[in-house]
């Protein structure tokens, strides 16, 4: 990430544009005090204690996250994209340091603690004509007036020069207008460009329109919420086709990609682990109660009940085992490394439905005999009991 001003005027002129932006807020935010900046919460509740209404309050946050979190140039390729949203802002609070998915968990985790709907979206940039070489994270809010503004607490703090970090507090990319936003910041997903004609990725490259548009009169707002009401795994889901649909350009929007890819997938498997699991313990039930029926009939049905109640004790294992293997019939993968406990269950389920269905059919032929031609079939075969998976 490059934020280069390499003009000393044009520094000065916007150090006094920060000054009638932020100076509603500054001199309060510089004062909240040490105790109150270990957690977003307590500085969402310094901030609503000093400011009131929603733009104060969101720009109190942003100036705060701006003027106290430097850019990490060291780790300027460790994302740790598999850390908790909670782990990002921790370490960004201790270390006052960090990457722009950082800038942008940090400034997002105090403004749900303020209550406003946020959401960080991730993409790569254009500046000066050039794409950057990076992937970039920022933040849009839907504010009270229904309308989604962009918002990028990285650019906004400073930029790097010399391979060093350089404070520049300035605003321009504070509560863009997505027409704006748009010009420099391409969302890998279409959804989160905000506007009803989203631009493709060559669109973004090349800087006119192109015909292979990937959605016309596009409802945004009804999409996104659809969308947040999804899993996680159908998120991602969702978000890969979006990514693929316009057009995959560069390594950076492959990469993301194939990470929303994975998250559908390893999550998919680790549902289809659980409900391998639970198919197993419902196994496990029929078995012991396929066990008990085929322990009785050794007895030769002593102690004796009526048909009704013996033709249920068969029927119940077996409908359950016949759901048991409809259920596993639909389970997707559950990994290679699980491939032969499932291949193994596969083949113990459709054994032990056969011979479910063999004990009901000696029932059903049982019952519609006489007492005396029902003692006969007790001296032709001896059944043992099932083993329990």
């Amino acid at each position: 990430m490059k934020y280069i001003i390499s003009l000393l005027f044009f520094q000065t002129i916007l150090f006094s544009q920060v000054k009638s932006i932020y100076a509603s807020v500054e001199k309060q935010m510089r004062l909240i005090p040490e105790l109150q900046t270990n957690s977003a919460q307590e500085i969402a509740s310094y901030i609503q204690a000093n400011f009131k209404g929603e733009e104060l309050q969101i720009k109190a946050a942003y100036f705060y996250v701006i003027s106290t979190v430097s850019y990490d140039v060291t780790h300027n390729f460790s994302t740790e994209l598999f850390s908790s949203d909670e782990d990002f802002v921790t370490k960004t609070i201790s270390t006052k340091k960090g990457v722009c998915i950082h800038y942008a968990k940090f400034f997002k985790a105090i403004i749900d603690k303020l209550g406003y709907q946020c959401q960080i979206v991730t993409g790569y940039t254009k500046q000066n004509n050039q794409i950057g070489k990076l992937s970039h994270a920022w933040c849009a809010i839907k504010m009270q007036d229904k309308n989604w503004y962009v918002f990028d607490p990285t650019w906004d703090s400073g930029y790097v020069k010399n391979e060093k970090f350089v404070r520049n507090i300035v605003s321009k990319h504070f509560k863009m207008l997505p027409s704006i936003a748009i010009l420099s910041h391409m969302p890998f997903d279409y959804l989160w460009q905000f506007t009803k004609e989203p631009i493709t990725n060559r669109e973004f490259y090349n800087g006119k329109s192109f015909d292979g548009k990937p959605k016309i009169n596009f409802d945004y707002q009804l999409e996104i919420d659809n969308y947040l009401k999804l899993s996680e795994v159908d998120k991602a889901f969702e978000s890969s086709e979006r990514i693929q649909e316009n057009e995959i350009l560069n390594d950076l929007i492959l990469e993301q990609y194939n990470y929303m890819k994975s998250v559908f997938n390893v999550s998919r498997m680790n549902n289809n682990v659980e409900k391998f699991n639970e198919i197993v313990e419902e196994y496990n039930v029929a078995i012991v109660l396929l066990n008990d029926f085929i322990i009785y009939r050794n007895k030769e049905f002593t102690p004796l009940y009526s048909d009704t109640i013996l033709l249920e004790m068969i029927q119940t294992p077996k409908e359950r085992l016949e759901n048991v293997q409809k259920e596993f019939f639909v389970l997707g993968s559950i990994g290679k490394e699980n491939a032969s406990t499932y291949n193994s269950l596969r083949g113990s389920i459709s054994e032990t439905v056969k011979q479910a269905q063999e004990q009901y059919n000696f029932v059903k032929e049982y019952i519609s005999k006489s007492k005396k031609e029902r003692k006969k079939m007790f001296r032709t075969v001896t059944w043992f009991g099932l083993p329990i998976k």
